[in-house]
């Protein structure tokens, strides 16, 4: 998909409109900058089949005020967006310190702690979206960002239903909707979605970093449609098996957010992320989450003293700490408020 750069001006006339910075099946990015204030951005344009859809603009312009009013330092931030002419159009933070898949393959790898931290920020984000009632439904690690300071940001909130609808893993028309390598079991059944599908996202992330693999390798035999029925029918190959130097604290906790069942698995990010880092601290000892030194802000539980703290609680055993991550993949207490969908 490319973009048409006069008519992105005429839709954003007060900005000076980039080059395009990617691509993929939701839509263009384009880089920006605001004449007046002199702010650089990301413009996200909808394609243009989706944008002349009427249900897809209502839940656009729904959405859209939504994500605007997130703010969160590991959201990206919505400044501006254009519904209009058959143009959907979304102007963000631009972030300049590539995607998670990008970092890792830099660094060959991440330690596991790192590997723990950084899906810790990531929870942090979706649980302050999850407490607005919005749900991601395409956690992956191409929708992790870095800012220029090293803080991870979750991208494009919301895009998956905007383009599918509200449980749909692909549109009427046929377009796959979602990355059915993070896929949640219940998108591919067409089931309803809640946090616990953003879990599952993350966990999967979490496992890749771990394990070099996925919960479920492509294996190259039946193509996309028989991954997707694995996730949705078959249970993910355990963490100890693929990874034995994981801690036990930590790899019970990824698959315990990789259930089949979204009733087995945390039914918060937050609660997934209070888990992981009480895991990382009965394999790794208190004091290890600032050790890694990966910024995680307004985190809530997540990273408060219960979290973060061994006190009583009985030690598992741990497996010999794995250090790195194979260098071929790249990432791969509930929330006080009930969950509700915002629209």
């Amino acid at each position: 998909m490319s973009f048409d750069r006069d008519l992105l001006s005429r839709a954003l006339p007060d900005y000076d409109i980039g080059e395009q910075l990617g691509q993929g099946s939701m839509g263009v990015v384009i880089s920006g900058q605001h004449r007046q204030l002199g702010r650089r951005v990301a413009i996200k344009q909808l394609p243009a089949a989706f944008a002349a859809d009427p249900d897809v603009q209502r839940r656009f312009t729904a959405e859209a005020r939504v994500l605007a009013s997130l703010d969160h330092p590991h959201v990206v931030p919505v400044y501006d967006f254009v519904d209009r002419d058959g143009v959907c159009l979304l102007v963000m933070e631009l972030l300049p310190g590539g995607t998670l898949r990008s970092r890792v393959i830099q660094a060959g790898g991440f330690t596991a702690p790192r590997a723990a931290a950084v899906c810790l920020a990531a929870a942090s984000g979706l649980a302050a979206a999850h407490r607005r009632g919005v749900l991601h439904r395409d956690v992956k690690p191409e929708n992790m960002l870095f800012a220029a300071s090293g803080v991870l940001k979750v991208a494009d909130f919301g895009i998956a239903k905007v383009l599918g609808g509200a449980a749909a893993y692909t549109t009427r028309r046929g377009e796959v909707i979602g990355t059915p390598a993070y896929i949640a079991p219940e998108q591919v059944r067409g089931g309803q979605v809640s946090p616990a599908t953003d879990v599952y996202g993350v966990a999967t992330m979490l496992y890749e970093l771990l394990a070099g693999v996925l919960p479920f390798p492509d294996d190259g035999e039946g193509g996309e449609l028989a991954l997707l029925f694995r996730h949705a029918y078959e249970k993910p190959v355990p963490l100890g098996d693929v990874a034995p130097g994981v801690p036990d604290p930590v790899a019970a906790v990824v698959m315990r957010a990789l259930a089949p069942d979204p009733a087995d698995r945390f039914e918060t990010a937050e609660s997934f992320g209070v888990a992981l880092a009480g895991a990382g601290t009965q394999a790794w000892g208190e004091g290890w989450l600032t050790a890694e030194q990966v910024p995680i802000m307004d985190a809530g539980p997540i990273t408060g003293q219960d979290a973060l703290t061994i006190g009583t609680r009985p030690r598992l055993r741990n497996r010999p700490p794995g250090r790195r991550a194979h260098p071929r993949t790249a990432a791969a207490g509930s929330s006080s408020r009930p969950w509700s969908p915002s629209s």
